[in-house]
């Protein structure tokens, strides 16, 4: 009876030890010196798409590690993204992802950004000197089937990375240049300023204009890239097409709103960069103002 308790017990101890070292060596082969055997999460800025005059819409590539013996499936995760505390960026995917035992899975998310938040933390940081920002990533992964009891995991991640700046465009002024009798043409002065430490091309620029209650009063583009340096402001003239028609219409409202007479200016292009966040972004920029004198044209239409 006392040998088979003993060699019952041996056994037990032998199978403990075993047991002990294999979770030592499958811990010592896939620990995270961050988390250890707990799931982590990276993020890293991919791609930003599309720019219009209040939004940006970017494409976060967020890479999640499974260190567990267990496969982990997830029915959707809420995310938050701060830049230097302030938040940036706060989304839903709703989509189930299966990340199998010691493995990783990068997830493309998209989401919205306002600019207005953007431009206020980049200047901000751009005063000081700095170039990049603290990002804070964390998500919220609500799990198929609890795990150890749990229903979700939370996962959060501080990264250094460059600062998200957004380049400017505004219309800086115009002039007539030429007048025919279906239309005539002028030429806008653009200005284009890009605050990152890298140079910035918009390829095949296109703008359109409405003054007043006129529409597409005039239209033009722009050929092949525009480069603009790394920190800099650079003022670019681009012919436009302008409707005569349309031109005594709105030169007519004028006269009634004088220099009040309000404007909207459309510019689309391509960015191309070195950098690969505006590697191939789209720019879909509406500016809107008051035109502070049309003398200019009042008189050459008159003369005409």
């Amino acid at each position: 009876m006392n040998g088979k308790f003993v060699k019952t017990l041996l056994i037990v101890i032998v199978l403990l030890i075993a047991g002990g070292f294999g979770w030592y060596m499958y811990k010592k082969k896939n620990e995270n010196p961050v988390s250890d055997l707990k799931p982590r999460v990276e993020m890293g800025i991919g791609q930003i798409n599309n720019i219009t005059d209040s939004t940006l819409d970017m494409d976060l590539k967020v890479l999640v590690h499974n260190p567990l013996p267990v496969g982990l499936d997830i029915k959707h995760f809420s995310y938050v993204v701060q830049m230097n505390g302030k938040t940036i960026m706060e989304d839903d995917y709703p989509k189930p992802v299966n990340i199998k035992s010691s493995d990783s899975t990068v997830i493309p998310v998209s989401s919205e950004l306002k600019i207005s938040k953007l431009r206020i933390e980049g200047d901000q940081e751009a005063s000081k000197g700095e170039d990049s920002a603290d990002y804070h990533f964390e998500g919220v992964f609500h799990l198929q089937k609890p795990f150890l009891g749990k229903d979700s995991i939370e996962l959060s991640m501080d990264k250094r990375l460059p600062l998200v700046r957004v380049p400017k465009i505004r219309m800086a002024g115009y002039d007539m240049k030429k007048l025919r009798l279906k239309d005539t043409e002028v030429v806008l002065s653009i200005e284009l300023t890009n605050p990152n430490p890298f140079s910035m091309e918009f390829r095949n620029a296109a703008y359109v204009m409405d003054l007043g209650k006129q529409k597409r009063i005039a239209e033009g583009s722009v050929k092949g890239p525009t480069k603009i340096k790394a920190h800099s402001k650079e003022v670019y003239e681009i012919p436009m097409s302008i409707d005569l028609g349309k031109m005594l219409k709105a030169t007519g409202q004028a006269i009634t709103k004088g220099k009040h007479l309000p404007y909207t200016f459309y510019f689309k292009s391509k960015i191309v960069s070195e950098n690969d966040m505006f590697k191939n972004s789209d720019i879909n920029m509406i500016t809107n103002g008051e035109l502070e004198d049309l003398k200019m044209a009042k008189e050459n239409l008159i003369k005409k």
